[in-house]
């Protein structure tokens, strides 16, 4: 078996500039929560100086695993790396388009007024 690793740093906050250190338990909650949701296990957790680090590990994904996909008639195998690969830049397209339409709108306004 083979595991992928993980850790993250849960930093001290503190409650005034002379206040105690304390860790925010809802924030530990959420991210232990997220990690568990994606396969990662919690492992061990040590004490440092800035906080507490947490160790997290979760099997390997097989290395491509593949799917099939119809494409104009005829069967393609792809990679679950090609589909994620596909999928941020799907994501990171409809960002940029996004912003530049956020921005041909505010280019289009005058105060309240709107130019047409």
């Amino acid at each position: 078996m083979q595991w992928q690793y993980r850790t993250i740093l849960f930093e001290f906050q503190k409650d005034s500039l002379l206040g105690d250190k304390y860790i925010d338990d809802e924030e530990l909650e959420t991210t232990l929560n997220e990690q568990g949701e994606s396969g990662w296990e919690l492992v061990a957790v040590t004490p440092v100086r800035e906080g507490i680090l947490s160790f997290f590990k979760r099997m390997k994904q097989p290395a491509g695993p593949k799917v099939k996909s119809p494409a104009a008639g005829k069967q393609t195998v792809v990679t679950a790396e090609q589909l994620q690969r596909e999928e941020k830049e799907h994501i990171r397209r409809l960002e940029q388009e996004r912003r530049e339409a956020m921005l041909r709108q505010e280019q289009d306004l005058i105060g309240e007024i709107k130019i047409r």
